[in-house]
């Protein structure tokens, strides 16, 4: 069973790295579907009439990973749109999603069984990912854990802790928006697989790891509740923290 572990997290490791176009197409298009249904309503003005703020913010979803983890590391910002054939990619998938005719694009994308591979695809992909920014972190900045807590966190959600900047360049600002006000179940479980790969390391552990990232992106499709903390958070935090007194005042 040792053994079996061991080809399976060998298999789950060396995917995202032997069909890495496959995967970074797949997260391109979520982060742009994820980019799109933010702008709400004013995406057909903001699409037709802001093109560069539309392309700019679609881009900053793409490689936020890299564009939040070089100033952290004190790295050169641009160098996260390195590679042209990836920026080539992402921004072929941005015009596709937004300007396609009849919208079929999009449509297709959003199609059932469509998300159920792609959702799968990304599952596999956050545990890379969130490992990535670990390694990163302790060789610029060796010793450091709460760095390597934060790298990890860009790394795997980046697209989701870059969306105020996302919003600003499209011209919204939204300061109550931010990870550190309303932390998303994503960036709690990028929380938590480090933690988990940090204190646990092994292959069982980066299985369990992948698990719980698939579990967390196909879950919702089959109405599976994925949200851990909530429950967990609602019974502690009134206890250690306290109540606010305006609630307290509701409750009375």
């Amino acid at each position: 069973s040792v053994n079996k572990m061991d080809s399976a997290a060998d298999t789950l490791k060396d995917l995202p790295v032997d069909y890495h176009y496959v995967f970074d197409l797949v997260h391109f298009i979520l982060c742009i579907q994820g980019d799109r249904a933010d702008l709400g309503d004013s995406f057909e003005a903001t699409s037709k009439l802001h093109p560069l703020a539309s392309w700019t913010s679609a881009m900053l979803s793409c490689f936020a990973g890299g564009f939040l983890v070089a100033p952290l590391c004190g790295e050169p910002v641009l160098a996260a749109l390195g590679d042209s054939t990836k920026l080539a990619m992402a921004t072929l998938i941005w015009f596709l999603l937004y300007y396609c005719p009849q919208d079929f694009a999009f449509q297709f994308s959003k199609m059932f069984p469509v998300r159920i591979i792609m959702y799968t695809i990304k599952g596999i992909y956050y545990p890379k990912k969130v490992l990535a920014g670990m390694k990163h972190a302790a060789h610029v900045l060796p010793g450091n854990f709460l760095a390597m807590l934060v790298v990890a966190c860009c790394k795997g959600n980046g697209s989701g802790i870059i969306k105020p900047f996302c919003r600003l360049v499209r011209g919204v600002w939204t300061p109550t928006s931010w990870e550190t006000l309303m932390p998303s179940i994503c960036t709690k479980y990028c929380i938590l697989a480090t933690l988990l790969l940090t204190f646990l390391p092994g292959d069982l552990t980066y299985v369990a790891v992948a698990g719980l990232f698939l579990t967390m992106k196909v879950g919702p499709l089959f109405a599976v509740p994925v949200d851990l903390f909530s429950p967990v958070e609602n019974m502690v935090c009134p206890l250690v923290l306290g109540v606010p007194e305006t609630e307290q005042k509701k409750t009375k």
